[in-house]
C-alpha cells in the first residue's frame, strides 16, 4: 500500500492553484487589453510626440468649433478596425474627427460601411454622377451634408507626385461650418434686362436652391450687391447693362459687378448667339477676364449632335488636367462620360493663352469644347470650326497673409445650357457640371487661421538618449514587475 505522502499533495495543490492564476492573469489581460483599446479609440486616448501636433487639434480650430452649436455627424465608409488598413490617409482623418468627437457632445463619428450598407448613403448622392468610396467622408448637420474624396485632406508637392502636408483639420472644420451655418448664402439672379424667367429659369433657380442656397432677383441699377453673397447669375438678357454712361455711379450695374468680383465673388453668365450682341457694356466686361463671345455664329456638328439640325452640340471634354476640367472631376472617374449637351451655342475666344495669367493674375480655362468636326454657321454660311471653346472659367487669385483667396467667371455661349429638359435629366450632365461650379465658386468658408500640418514632421520629437530611456524603461519594468511577484509566490511557498 502506497504511502500518502502529504508533502507532494500540498505541493500539487499549489500548482493547481498557480496555474489557475496565471491563467487568470492571462485572461484578464487580454480582457483588460480588449477594453482599453476600444476606450482609447473611442476618447481618443494617446500622445501626440510629433514635432507638428499633426494629430493633435489646434487652439484655432477649437475657436471655430466652439461656436457651433448644432449636431454634426462624421460618417466614414468603412468599420472601424478597416479605416488604417483601408488607407494610412484615411486613419489620419478618422483620428483628427475622433478628438473632434472627444472635444464636443454634439460632433458625433460613426463608421458604416457602404458595402454592407449601401442604402444608407443612398441620401448623398446629389447627382446621377455623384461617387461615394470606402475612403470617402460624409459630414453632416439637419439637410445639409458634404462629402470629401480622400486627397482633398491633403497636399501634394508642384507635380502632384507625393503628398507633403495634411490639411484634415482645415477641411473639416470647413465642412462642419458650412452644414450648420443656419442662413442660407444667397445668389443673385440679375433682372430687369429681359432675363429668362420661364421654365428654364425656373429650373437654374431650383439647382441653387437645391444646392443650399436662398434664390434672389436683383435690380442692379437700384440696388446693391450685399456683402454675404458668393454667386450672382446673368441667364440669357436681352439688353445690356448700365455702365459708365449711365450717369450716377449708383446705377453703374457693370462697376456693381467689378466691385462684387473684387470681394472674391463668382459671376456666371449664359447667354445665347442671337443676344450676345446687344451686350455692348458687358462684353466689354467680360474682355477684360480674357473671354469673348461670338455673335450671330453658331456652332453645328452633325456628327456629335442629339438633333437632326446638328445644332444640338455633344460637348467635348477638356482632357489634360486643367482649371476648367475639374469642374467634372467626378464625371471623369466613369466607365463610360455622360452627354453634356450645349444648344444654340456660339464660339468663346480666350483673349490669351489657355491657362496662362498674362492678364496680371488671370488665368483662362475652357469648360467645355467643341469637337473638331465643328462648323460654324453665320448669316447663312458654313465655315470649318474645329474645337473651340463653348464654356469657359476665369479665376483671379489674390494672396493675403500667405492665404490664396479666389474671384472667378464663368461664361457659358449657350444659353440652353440650363433648358429644363437638360438640367434635370439624369441621362446629361449639365446639371453635374454646374453643381460642381457651385461647389468650386462658392459654399466653401475660408478658414486663414488653420494652418496645414506638414507630414515631415510626423516623427517622433525626441532624441535618441531620451529614445534609448525609454527602451530600458519598457524592456526593464515589465521582467521586474514579474520577478518581484515570483519571489514573493516562491517565499511564501516556502513558508508554507
Amino acid at each position: 500500500m502506497k504511502k500518502f505522502n502529504r508533502h507532494n499533495e500540498r505541493k500539487k495543490n499549489y500548482l493547481l492553484i498557480s496555474s489557475a492564476i496565471t491563467a487568470l492573469v492571462i485572461a484578464v489581460a487580454v480582457v483588460a487589453n480588449i477594453c482599453f483599446f476600444a476606450l482609447a479609440t473611442h476618447f481618443v486616448w494617446y500622445i501626440d510626440m510629433t514635432e507638428g501636433q499633426v494629430f493633435t487639434l489646434s487652439p484655432e480650430a477649437k475657436a471655430f468649433l466652439d461656436d457651433v452649436e448644432n449636431d454634426v455627424n462624421i460618417y466614414f465608409t468603412v468599420e472601424p478596425d478597416k479605416v488604417a488598413k483601408t488607407s494610412t490617409y484615411l486613419n489620419y482623418v478618422y483620428r483628427t474627427a475622433l478628438e473632434m468627437q472627444a472635444e464636443y457632445d454634439n460632433i458625433n463619428v460613426e463608421c458604416i460601411d457602404i458595402v454592407k450598407n449601401p442604402g444608407f448613403y443612398k441620401q448623398y448622392y446629389q447627382t446621377s454622377a455623384q461617387k461615394i468610396y470606402t475612403d470617402s467622408v460624409v459630414i453632416e448637420s439637419g439637410s445639409e451634408f458634404r462629402i470629401y474624396y480622400i486627397d482633398s485632406f491633403f497636399i501634394t508637392n508642384e507635380d502632384g507626385s507625393s503628398i507633403w502636408a495634411y490639411q484634415g483639420e482645415y477641411k473639416l472644420v470647413s465642412a462642419i461650418l458650412s452644414v450648420t451655418d443656419s442662413e442660407m448664402p444667397p445668389v443673385y439672379f440679375t433682372s430687369s434686362h429681359g432675363e429668362k424667367v420661364g421654365e428654364d429659369g425656373l429650373a437654374l433657380k431650383n439647382l441653387f436652391s437645391d444646392a443650399g442656397y436662398e434664390v434672389r432677383n436683383i435690380d442692379l441699377a437700384k440696388e446693391n450687391i450685399s456683402d454675404d453673397a458668393r454667386i450672382v447669375v446673368i441667364n440669357d438678357p436681352l439688353y445690356d447693362f448700365g455702365g459708365i454712361v449711365a450717369g450716377d455711379d449708383s446705377e453703374n450695374e457693370i462697376a456693381k459687378l467689378e466691385d462684387f468680383l473684387d470681394r472674391r465673388g463668382c459671376l456666371v453668365v449664359f447667354t445665347s448667339p442671337e443676344n450676345a450682341g446687344n451686350l455692348t457694356n458687358l462684353s466689354e466686361f467680360l474682355e477684360e477676364w480674357g473671354i469673348k463671345f461670338t455673335p450671330d455664329t453658331y456652332v453645328k456638328d452633325t456628327d456629335n449632335s442629339i438633333s437632326t439640325d446638328g445644332r444640338a452640340i455633344v460637348a467635348k471634354y477638356a482632357e489634360e488636367k486643367t482649371l476648367g476640367a475639374s469642374l467634372y472631376t467626378d464625371i471623369a472617374t466613369l466607365d463610360t462620360m455622360p452627354k453634356t449637351i450645349l444648344r444654340n451655342a456660339m464660339p468663346i475666344n480666350i483673349l490669351w493663352e489657355e491657362n496662362s495669367k498674362l492678364n496680371g493674375t488671370i488665368e483662362v480655362s475652357p469648360v467645355l469644347l467643341s469637337n473638331s468636326s465643328a462648323i460654324a454657321l453665320s448669316n447663312g454660311t458654313e465655315t470649318p470650326l474645329g474645337s473651340v471653346p463653348l464654356m469657359t472659367i476665369s479665376r483671379d487669385t489674390t494672396l493675403v497673409d500667405n492665404e490664396y483667396y479666389y474671384s472667378y467667371v464663368v461664361a457659358c455661349g449657350s444659353a440652353d445650357y440650363v433648358n429644363g429638359g437638360y438640367l434635370t435629366s439624369n441621362t446629361y450632365a449639365n446639371a453635374d457640371i454646374l453643381y460642381n461650379t457651385i461647389k468650386l465658386t462658392g459654399r466653401e468658408r475660408i478658414l486663414a487661421d488653420i494652418d496645414y500640418k506638414v507630414l515631415d514632421d510626423t516623427a517622433l520629437d525626441i532624441t535618441t538618449a531620451q529614445a534609448n530611456k525609454w527602451t530600458v524603461a519598457m524592456t526593464v519594468t515589465l521582467p521586474l514587475i514579474i520577478s518581484v511577484v515570483g519571489v514573493a509566490v516562491w517565499i511564501r511557498r516556502k513558508n508554507a
